[in-house]
């Protein structure tokens, strides 16, 4: 079986837009075809067509650039989030290293001022 599954999900689509047009008709191949082909050239009508067809589709280019900047950047703030989540997670266990070594040294010198050993 092929890696690509392209032709099987356009299989599917294929097959389920037939069921749709079927079922629409009660079932009558004849009255399923006819609304395809109307259903097929209203949307003919609504496509844009020459230079109206070309700004469209650079409109839709540039949107889609926008929206892949847009998601590249919420990436980057992500990475840096997380990036000074741990440097910040870091320096609190190194501080809160220091504090445990200074109690414990703080401790040893007060059980001496108190007859404990020394």
């Amino acid at each position: 079986m092929s890696k690509n599954p392209t032709a099987l999900y356009l299989g599917l689509a294929a097959l389920g837009a037939g069921g749709y047009y079927m079922y629409r008709a009660g079932g009558d191949p004849k009255v399923a075809g006819e609304e395809i082909r109307h259903d097929a050239h209203l949307a003919r009508l609504k496509a844009p067509s020459g230079d109206q067809a070309e700004k469209k589709g650079e409109k839709a280019g540039y949107e889609a650039r926008l929206n892949l900047d847009e998601a590249s950047g919420v990436n980057r703030l992500e990475q840096i989030g997380r990036d000074t989540s741990a440097e910040l997670k870091s320096g609190a266990d190194k501080i809160e290293g220091k504090i445990e070594e200074k109690a414990s040294e703080a401790k040893g010198s007060l059980s001496g001022w108190f007859g404990g050993k020394k």
